[in-house]
C-alpha cells in the first residue's frame, strides 16, 4: 500500500515520515505540493525533496505484516458463511422480483384488456345514443307530420 499527503512544512513532512514508518503495511510514501514530492531523510535530519510524482521507500515495510483487524482463517470462515447467506439471501430475492414482475405483467394485461372492454362499450353506447337520436328525429318528423292533418 502506497500514502501521500499534501505537506506545507518541514515539520509536515518529519510528522508524515513518523506516522508512515510506524505501519509497517505502507511500502511507500510521499508528501506533495503541486509540483514536488518531499521525504525524509534520517541520515541527515532533513527533507529530501524530488521534481514531480517520486514515492519514498518506507524502511519500516514489512510484505508480511497483517494488520490488526485483519481476517484470520476462523474469521474467514465466517466471513465465507455471510457470503454464502448473502448469495442466498440474493437469490431468494432475486426469486421475488421475478415472481412480482410476472404478476406487473399479468395485471398490466389485465388492465388493457379492461380498457379495451371499456373502448368497446364506449363504442356501443355512442352508437346508441347516435341511434337515439335518430329516433328523436323520426318522432319529431312524424309529429309534426300528425299535427299538420
Amino acid at each position: 500500500m502506497n500514502y501521500q499527503e499534501k505537506v506545507s512544512t518541514r515539520a509536515d513532512v518529519r510528522a508524515l515520515y513518523e506516522r508512515v514508518i510506524a505501519n509497517p503495511a505502507i511500502a511507500c510514501y510521499r508528501g506533495y505540493t503541486e509540483t514536488k514530492s518531499y521525504g525524509w531523510d534520517v541520515a541527515v535530519d532533513d527533507v529530501i525533496k524530488r521534481e514531480g510524482e517520486h514515492w519514498f521507500e518506507n524502511p519500516s515495510y514489512d510484505a508480511d505484516y497483517v494488520p490488526e483487524g485483519t481476517p484470520t482463517h476462523e474469521s474467514a470462515e465466517l466471513l465465507d458463511e455471510q457470503l454464502e447467506e448473502r448469495d442466498r439471501r440474493i437469490r431468494d430475492l432475486d426469486a421475488e422480483r421475478g415472481e412480482l414482475c410476472a404478476l406487473i405483467d399479468a395485471l398490466n394485461e389485465q388492465i388493457a384488456e379492461r380498457e379495451h372492454k371499456a373502448e368497446a362499450l364506449e363504442h356501443e353506447r355512442d352508437d346508441a345514443r347516435a341511434a337515439l337520436s335518430s329516433l328523436r328525429e323520426a318522432f319529431g318528423v312524424i309529429r309534426r307530420w300528425l299535427s299538420a292533418e
